[in-house]
Parts: C-alpha cells; structure tokens; sequence
C-alpha cells in the first residue's frame, strides 16, 4: 500500500501536511507522535472516512480496522461481537463462535462470552475489540491506539501476543501509537511525526529480529532505538 503526498484539512485547519509512506506486504509501520498530532486523520483517508488531497494505493487489499473507541454492538454478546468477521465471511456461525471462543481463552475474556459489551470493563471491550480485529483476518489491519485503554499487565501480554503471531496473520499493520517502547517492540519501521500539522521528521528502521519476547526490552539495540527516537521527538 501506498501513500503519496496526502494533504487533511478540516475546514480552514490543516493536520496533515505532505505524508509520503510506502508499506510493504506482511510489514508492521508505526505512526509515532504526539497526540492530536493527526495520526488518527491518516487511519480515516485511507479507510475512505475524511477528505484528503494526493493519492492513497490500496491495490485491492482488503482493510480490517481497530478504532481508539471501540466499535461493539451492545444488542450482541461478547463472542457475537467477536465472531461477526468470520460470519460475515461466510462461516458458519457455530464454527465462528468456537474459534472466537479460543481466543477468549488466550485474551483472559473466558467467562464472559454471553456478556453484552456494556457490562464489560473498558479494558475488556478493548481486548474484545482486538480479537474482533484480527478475527477479520484481513491484508490490511489499521490499529488505532490498539492497547491504549488496558492496564500496563495487559497491554504487555498483547503485545507480546502480536509479536508471536505476526508471520501466522500474514496481515500487513499500520498502527497509531504515542508509545515509543511499544512502537520499537511492534514495528519494522517507524514514522515518527511532528507536531500539528503533521509531517514526517524521520524515518526509523528497527533491526530486531522477529519474534520478538520480554528479551527484546533489554536488548541493547532496543535501547539504543529508544534514545534515538526521543532525540528526535525532544530535540
């Protein structure tokens, strides 16, 4: 997927201002950078939500999406909510709600399957948000700030439950994120944005090898990314 040259305004506001990204097949990109810095902007032109000016490639992929708020039915059970992609798909609605139901499991939400969304925890509706997301089992996956409102326990486990199934998703991800240890953890590269309106101020190539675990944190790479990228969000 490609992007080039992509321009948002809002009314007389601009936010985004001259991004140019290229994202290859099975990579996973951060966009670093403050907040309402116009992360979230670029998620919405290349889902087709806002107005942009320049040009966005999507090739035909098919795109699955993690807003920063959840996006859950409350007239519908946790593992309904969960199993919606693979339904929608075609699947047969017991399979789906099985395969959902093993992620349940692997998310701590086990339990908790004929709950509605609003009689979980915020934390709770985000992991089911997360697992509804890779359910979509699409080319694209766009997170939003994916672990933003689960405690830092949980938010560790996920991400460490992503590294270990990157190459099984087969999923291409752009994600958004203020996280600079998480964007290291996650990313093979990324682009770490300026303040509003946002603009690229550098790229960052990460040479960690994949999967990555709790290893990685002390590796002395890692730590020497981490500074890199604080250097150029600080200086």
């Amino acid at each position: 997927m490609k992007v080039e040259n992509l321009r948002i305004s809002y009314d007389d506001l601009l936010v985004v201002d001259d991004i140019s990204f290229e994202v290859f097949k099975g990579e996973v990109i951060s966009l670093l950078g403050p907040s309402g810095c116009g992360k979230t902007s670029i998620i919405k032109a290349i889902l087709g939500l806002v107005d942009f000016k320049g040009v966005i490639e999507r090739n035909g992929e098919g795109i699955g999406y993690m807003p920063q708020k959840d996006i859950l039915f409350d007239w519908m059970d946790a593992l309904d909510n969960a199993s919606l992609p693979l339904i929608l798909k075609g699947e047969k609605k017991e399979k789906a709600r099985d395969v959902a139901r093993e992620m349940f499991k692997e998310f701590g939400l086990e339990g908790f399957e004929d709950k509605k969304p609003y009689q979980l925890s915020g934390g709770m509706r985000q992991r089911l948000s997360f697992i509804r997301a890779i359910l979509s089992g699409r080319d694209i996956l766009l997170l939003d700030e994916p672990f933003g409102a689960v405690d830092a326990y949980t938010r560790r486990h996920l991400q460490l439950w992503l590294s270990r199934n990157l190459e099984k998703l087969g999923s291409t991800i752009i994600m958004v994120t203020h996280n600079i240890e998480e964007a290291i953890f996650l990313s093979d590269r990324i682009f770490i944005l300026s303040d509003k309106p946002a603009k690229v101020i550098e790229e960052v190539t990460v040479p960690l090898k994949r999967p990555r675990c709790l290893d990685t944190f002390g590796n002395p790479v890692f730590s020497r990314l981490e500074k890199e990228v604080m250097e150029v969000i600080f200086s």
